[in-house]
């Protein structure tokens, strides 16, 4: 599937998911994001993600964003697949950003809280 089809297919996940993060970004800065590399773009036919790497001195992590769809593909058919990845990119750990739910889906998986993320609009 070409980048052109993969980002139609998904921009609509992705905006809610934009939405649910606080907005913090345009649909458009994403996808030019992924244009240069610095964010990778996953899709499935029923869901899709947007994924980081972050590098600080002690750890290589990648970071899950973005997701939207079905929730069923996102934690079974995709986050294993983005696990391998992150895996051959010489990342140590998974950071997923997301709403309470998504905590509870991943648990079964060895996923597990690491910090908490408070905010305030001003």
């Amino acid at each position: 599937m070409s980048f052109e089809t993969a980002w139609a297919h998904s921009a609509s996940w992705l905006a809610a998911a934009l939405a649910h993060a606080g907005d913090t970004h345009r649909l458009e800065d994403v996808r030019a994001l992924i244009g240069r590399g610095a964010a990778q773009l996953w899709t499935a036919p029923a869901a899709a993600a947007v994924t980081m790497i972050e590098d600080d001195p002690e750890e290589r992590r990648l970071l899950v964003w973005l997701a939207g769809g079905d929730l069923r593909t996102l934690i079974v058919e995709m986050l294993p697949q983005a696990e391998d990845w992150a895996r051959a990119q010489g990342c140590r750990r998974m950071l997923v950003l997301g709403r309470p739910g998504w905590e509870r889906a991943m648990k079964p998986m060895g996923y597990a809280p690491l910090a908490r993320v408070i905010a305030k609009d001003l």
